[in-house]
Formats: structure tokens, C-alpha cells, sequence
């Protein structure tokens, strides 16, 4: 990568283009005749009538190396009609990714050339060619699906990037380098609309950037079973996501609340438990909305990863006429004994038809979501009640009388029954078993891409994932820092050396509940009648989301083979309190932070330095500062494209932002 890099600005300088051709793009203006100046007047023009109202410089996430100066590139119409000509001449891989993450962001551009205009415009195109040059160096591979797939670990992500005043040279061997090109190319422009027309400009060129991940699995998770969110909804987010190099969309398909999937030979089951319009029309997705989704997703350099959840966490409707696929799902046991969660359900693992239905449904979504890097399976928040209905009696009757509150001893998810222990275990001794069952009963083989599962599948219940025979490992998501009621650890080297690890934790490493870091509907209320300030957690600050070093955990954690096993982490909307109406505004701009601290990984801070809520003076300065103002440009430039977001400073601090940074500094001084 550095020796391509130094090949390009070689060869930009060779072409003997003179330093000083920054204003090389308004040159018509200045020699040429009123009728030329006009032409280009025309073409400017041509951006008009776009919604967008303009957009600000900002680079977020920081690329790994930089360096810029004071010149300005205009921006054409022309020139961006060679960028899609080379792009095209460059192969459809190139050109498709072009048009996604970069073409499509801008003020539009005309559709169709007037053919009168036409032998202008090629005129145009060739005096243009003559000073300013596009190149690509390498020529994407075309995407062949299944059959292009790799593991996430070995997914190049890596690009170069060279923009001055006379050309522009992108260096990426494959489409999701490529697709972090194009988006870096996208911050780099500052758009000014108004009455006079669109100018588009790179300010600060020459700028060479040579970049790469800190992390391989920079994932955001969007739960569309509890709210329902529509297709052009989903690419909206995975637009703005793609943007800031987030790289995996989480679906998480289904749960208890509903099943918005279509799955072949299984009409009824969507149909029956999907939410539905006022009309009455069932809001579900087809094969053909997550195919289109998944593409749409990957020329942005995103892949879309699909959760089936199981065993617990299944519809519960599901569990009446016509579908008969889960237990202790009516009325009846919503209620704290049988879910975290209202309503309950847990697939029945004791019916063939339903866990066979299972195993379609994986089957189809492993086949459809070509590009995922892991199929998720699930395996969260186990409880002992909704598990003892499977149990014959007078099993389920025992079970039911000493589990009547969840984390009663011997009810307490745990893979091993602790030594001395008089009372019954269920999980170690019963309930365990019927998990593992279940996981191998449903997986379908052959496996096409590795398994990923809810760390609580493996640290309270023991399972063992299927063996897929792939080269790369399943993933434990960790949506806490699992330890037992000692406050032991449950994960293991051993495990860091089976799973990797995808950190999407609401606690802090300390532990408890009460922090809701990668959650983004904490500190809204509990219960939703709950007169307390919070959620079952507080929201978390956009500092506390850049701040905090993804692999921090307990025990074992800290070993090098556990830091190791990190691929990265994900945020996530479970939409218990968010959807389409809210969604951005809880998403953005803490998203953006995130995706730095994934990309670009700058120091973080232990927990022990965040006590009290307050990061240290000296993190605030060499950090914090300098983020906070990109994010606020960050805002703006939502803003200015019609998104909703949240605000995190008055309007007044982004324009003049010397004055609330020595506003803050001397609150850390203090």
C-alpha cells in the first residue's frame, strides 16, 4: 500500500501539471469566450433542484495517515462525468460502487444529456481530459455471491487516496476498499447551494491519504421485529452508516414481538405473526426486498447480517392455531417467571415441524444475505420456567415450583453445577441438554459461512457450536460481561481460542445494568409506565461511546488470545423505545463516534478514568475536543440532507467552537 501510494504521487507530478492549477476547473471563466463561460454556467446549473441544501468538510473516522495543504478543487459536472466515464471504463464493479457511495450522494445530476447540448458536452469532456486525470489502479473482481465470499477477517479493506488540483488516484484492489474510497472522496467536498447555482469544491488539496480499519467487524444492529421499519427506511440508515465506514448491519429479523420474514413453503407463518398496515396488508420482507437490500447494502461497503434468535426469544403468537411453534407464549405467562421481556415465547424443541421450519428459515437467510460474514443463531437471556414446559411431568411441575422467580437458586442459567450444590440445577442437570439440542437440530449442513451466537448461549448454557468445517471461526456477541454470582468470569481462553469475539456490550466492564454503553433506546424509561428518569439503563454520551476501549472486560478478557479474538463491535437499537418516527435521532450522531473508535481506534480511556461521568482533562484535549467538532459538522450535514438527529452542542459552539471549548477546558481544569 505505501509503495502504490508513492507510485501515484509520482506519476501526478510527472504529468507537469503547474502547482499553482488549483482554480484549474474555472479556467473557462477566465480566457475563454462569454459563450464558453455561459456553457459551464449551464452545467453548474444542471445540480439545481436537488433537496440537498448543501454540506460541510469533515472527515470522520480519522484516516490512518493524512497530510493536505491549502489549495481548492472545483468540482464540475464535467468532471464528475469523467469520474463515472473511467469508472465505467474501469469495470462495472468500479462504476456500480462510484454511483452508490459517492455519485449518488450529490446534488442530482441531469439524467438525460439534450441532444442538442451532446457534441458540446463530449467537447467539453476532451479539453477537460487534457488537464485533469482520474485513475483507478486496480479493476474490481465482479461479485459472484455465495461464491465471493470471504471471511471478515480477510476482507481488504485498505485504500489510498490522492486528490489535487489536477487529478484524482484511488488505489483499492477490492469493492470494499473501494467503497471506503468513495466515501472518504464524499467528505472530502464542501457543497454550497443557492440562487447562484451548486459549488462543489475539495478544499485543503493536495490531499494523500493512505487508510485502513483498526477493527474488521464495525457493526450497527437494528431490531425489526419489535418496531417495524420499511425497505427504503433500512437503505437510509445503511446510506448514512456506509458513510462513516461502518461495515455490518445487524438485522435482528425476528423475536417474541413478531416475524416480519418470508420463508418458502412457510407463507402462513409472516402472514400470520407479521405486523400489519392500516389497511390490513401484512408489513413483511420478501426474498426479493433482502436481496435487493443486501446489494444495495454492499456496493457501500456494508454487509447485511441476518439473526434468526432461538430458542428463546420466538414469536409468541406463534404458539396458537394455525403455526403451533412455540411454548409458554400466551397471556398467561407474560410475565416475569417466563421472560425478561413481555410478550414470552420459546420455540417448542420437542415438535419436528417446528424445528424443521427453523432450519429452513436459516437455510434460506444463509443463501440470501451472501455477503454476512456469520449466520446468527441467537441464544440469548435463557430462562427456566419457559424451558420446564418442555420437560415431561412431573419434571415441568418441579421445575415450575422452584423457578416461579428466575434467578432463584438451581434456576439461574449456568453451564455447570457448582460443587456441594443440594438442590436441583436445572440448566446443568436438564434444561442445558434441551439447548444444545436445539442449536443442533436447526443449524443446516453444510455450513456455507461460520455461526455466531449471544455470548450467554455459551457462558450460561455450555453449548458448543456445530462444527462448520470453515477455515474462520463462529463469534460470541457479548451484550454483557458474563460472570457468575461470585462475580467470576464464565468466559474462558479456551473460549477466546474457539470464538471471536464481537463486543456490542450495555454494561461497562465493572458490570451491573445500569450504564446501557453500546444500547441506543437506554434512558427512556422502564417498564413504559416507569416515572424514573431511565430506561432500564441511562442513555450513554457520545463520549462514552468514542471513549471506552472496545476490548475491555473481565478476567480473561484481558489476556492477549482473548484481546486477540476481537474482531470488532456493534451498536444496537432494539427499538423498544425507537423506530422509523425517532430512530436517527438515536442513532446519529453517537453512531459517528463509534465508527471512529472502530476505525481509527484513538486511545481510550478505562473505566477507572471515566468515574464520575467526567473524562480527564488531558482526553478532552488531545481527544475529545477535536471530535466534538466534527461531530457537530457531522449534525449539519444530516441535518442539511433532511435526517433527523440529535444535537449534541447550540448551534452557535459548531460556528464558533473556541468559545464553548474554553468554556469546557476550564470545567476539566477545575
Amino acid at each position: 500500500m505505501h509503495r502504490a501510494l508513492s507510485a501515484l504521487v509520482v506519476l501526478s507530478v510527472a504529468r507537469g501539471v503547474a502547482t499553482d492549477d488549483c482554480a484549474l476547473l474555472q479556467v473557462d471563466t477566465q480566457g475563454r469566450s462569454k459563450e464558453r463561460k455561459e456553457r459551464l454556467q449551464t452545467d453548474v446549473s444542471d445540480l439545481k433542484g436537488s433537496k440537498m441544501k448543501g454540506k460541510h468538510q469533515v472527515l470522520i473516522p480519522k484516516p490512518l495517515v493524512h497530510s493536505s495543504e491549502d489549495a481548492e478543487l472545483h468540482v464540475t459536472p464535467g468532471l464528475l462525468r469523467m469520474l463515472k466515464e473511467v469508472a465505467k471504463s474501469a469495470g462495472p464493479e468500479s462504476l456500480r460502487i462510484v454511483e452508490a457511495q459517492f455519485l449518488s450522494r450529490l446534488p442530482g445530476l441531469p439524467s438525460k444529456v439534450d441532444h442538442q447540448r451532446e457534441e458540446e458536452l463530449v467537447q467539453t469532456s476532451m479539453e477537460l481530459r487534457e488537464n485533469f486525470k482520474v485513475h483507478f489502479h486496480h479493476r474490481i473482481e465482479l461479485w459472484k455471491g455465495r461464491e465471493s465470499w470471504q471471511p471478515i477477517r480477510e476482507r481488504d479493506e485498505s485504500y489510498g487516496l490522492v486528490v489535487t488540483p489536477h487529478g484524482i488516484e484511488i488505489d483499492a484492489r477490492t469493492s470494499w476498499g473501494l467503497a471506503n474510497a468513495m466515501s472518504t472522496l464524499y467528505q472530502l467536498l464542501a457543497i454550497r447551494v443557492s440562487d447562484d447555482g451548486v459549488r462543489i469544491t475539495v478544499p485543503g488539496c493536495p490531499h494523500k491519504i493512505q487508510d485502513r480499519p483498526a477493527y474488521v467487524h464495525r457493526g450497527f444492529l437494528l431490531d425489526v421485529s419489535r418496531q417495524w421499519y420499511s425497505l427504503p427506511w433500512i437503505k437510509g440508515l445503511v446510506s448514512a452508516l456506509a458513510e462513516f465506514k461502518l461495515n455490518v448491519l445487524h438485522l435482528h429479523l425476528t423475536d417474541t414481538a413478531s416475524w416480519p420474514l418470508e420463508v418458502d413453503g412457510y407463507p402462513e407463518v409472516a402472514r400470520h405473526l407479521a405486523y400489519r398496515d392500516n389497511n390490513g396488508k401484512p408489513l413483511t420482507y420478501s426474498r426479493h426486498d433482502i436481496r435487493q437490500l443486501v446489494e444495495f447494502a454492499r456496493v457501500r461497503g456494508m454487509s447485511v447480517m441476518p439473526e434468526i434468535d432461538g430458542p428463546m426469544h420466538a414469536p409468541a403468537l406463534a404458539s396458537g392455531d394455525p403455526l403451533h411453534l412455540t411454548v409458554a407464549a400466551t397471556v398467561e405467562y407474560s410475565t416475569q417467571q417466563f421472560a425478561v421481556e413481555p410478550p414470552p415465547g420459546t420455540w417448542n424443541i420437542s415438535d419436528a415441524h417446528a424445528l424443521d421450519f427453523v432450519r429452513r428459515t436459516l437455510r434460506q437467510v444463509e443463501e440470501d444475505f451472501s455477503t454476512s460474514p456469520f449466520l446468527h443463531i441467537g441464544g440469548d437471556e435463557p430462562v427456566a420456567a419457559s424451558l420446564c414446559t418442555l420437560l415431561p411431568e412431573p419434571e415441568t411441575k418441579k421445575c415450575l415450583d422452584q423457578c416461579k422467580v428466575p434467578w432463584t437458586k438451581g434456576c439461574e442459567p449456568v453451564p455447570v453445577k457448582p460443587m456441594g450444590a443440594n438442590q436441583t440445577y436445572w440448566f446443568p442437570e436438564v434444561l442445558n441438554a434441551k439447548v444444545q439440542d436445539y442449536f443442533d437440530s436447526v443449524d443446516p449442513a453444510p455450513a456455507k459461512i461460520p455461526r455466531a451466537v449471544w455470548s450467554g448461549a455459551v457462558s450460561d448454557c455450555g453449548v458448543q457450536l456445530p462444527c462448520t468445517r470453515l477455515k474462520s471461526k463462529s463469534a460470541l456477541q457479548l451484550w454483557e460481561f458474563p460472570t457468575d454470582a461470585s462475580g467470576r468470569p464464565k468466559l474462558s481462553e479456551q473460549d477466546c481460542e474457539r470464538y471471536d469475539l464481537i463486543q456490542s456490550a450495555a454494561t461497562y466492564p465493572e458490570g451491573g445494568s445500569q450504564y446501557g454503553w453500546l444500547y441506543m433506546d437506554c434512558g427512556s424509561g422502564a417498564n413504559w409506565a416507569s416515572m424514573s428518569p431511565n430506561y432500564w439503563c441511562p442513555r450513554a454520551s457520545w463520549a462514552a461511546l468514542y471513549s471506552l476501549n472496545l476490548m475491555q472486560g473481565y478476567g480473561p478478557i484481558h489476556t492477549p488470545v482473548c484481546q486477540k479474538a476481537f474482531v470488532g463491535g456493534e451498536m444496537a437499537l432494539w427499538s423498544e423505545i425507537g423506530g422509523m418516527g425517532n430512530g436517527m435521532s438515536l442513532i446519529f450522531p453517537r453512531a459517528v463516534a463509534f465508527a471512529e473508535r472502530m476505525w481509527s481506534n484513538p486511545k481510550g480511556l478505562r473505566v477507572e478514568e471515566m468515574k464520575g461521568g467526567t473524562p480527564p482533562g488531558w482526553y478532552w484535549e488531545t481527544h475529545l475536543r477535536d471530535a466534538m467538532e466534527r461531530l457537530n459538522t457531522v449534525v449539519s450535514n444530516l441535518e442539511m440532507l433532511h435526517i433527523g438527529v440529535s444535537h449534541l452542542q447550540p448551534e452557535f459552539c459548531r460556528i464558533h467552537p473556541e468559545f464553548c471549548n474554553a468554556y469546557t477546558a476550564s470545567i476539566y481544569a477545575a
